[in-house]
């Protein structure tokens, strides 16, 4: 009896990690900047995808996307992005897939004075 109810047990808690599946992480990736295009991944089967770009300036684009079978996409925003510029690719799927691109400044503000220029030698044979 004692064996009977531990084999209960332990299929009542066995079967829901065997038939829950694993969470689905989705996941953008830059391609390119010239023009901006962004890889995404891990998104539900033909799930429609909308895309939100927002520079540091508040520069908002707004395009939507249809996820493949597999999951996966590719999105071109028709514009091109400073060189400089750091932004954020928001991707929003109608069930529920979420995932951020979060791309930092390529180039730094100098802070401080600048550099000194190193003092010239005087030439020997003109002093």
């Amino acid at each position: 009896m004692r064996s009977a109810a531990a084999v209960v047990i332990t299929l009542v808690f066995a079967l829901p990690a065997v038939a829950a599946p694993a969470p689905r992480r989705a996941a953008l990736k830059l391609e390119s900047i010239a023009p901006l295009v962004v890889t995404g991944k891990q998104f539900g089967a033909r799930e429609p995808v909308l895309l939100t770009y927002l520079a540091a300036d508040l520069t908002r684009r707004v395009i939507g996307v249809r996820a493949s079978r597999s999951g996966g996409f590719r999105a071109s925003f028709k514009f091109r992005p400073g060189r400089c510029a750091g932004f954020t690719v928001r991707a929003e799927g109608l069930r529920g897939s979420r995932a951020v691109l979060q791309v930092e400044p390529a180039c730094e503000k100098r802070k401080g004075p600048p550099k000194r220029a190193l003092a010239s030698v005087a030439d020997p044979a003109t002093v």
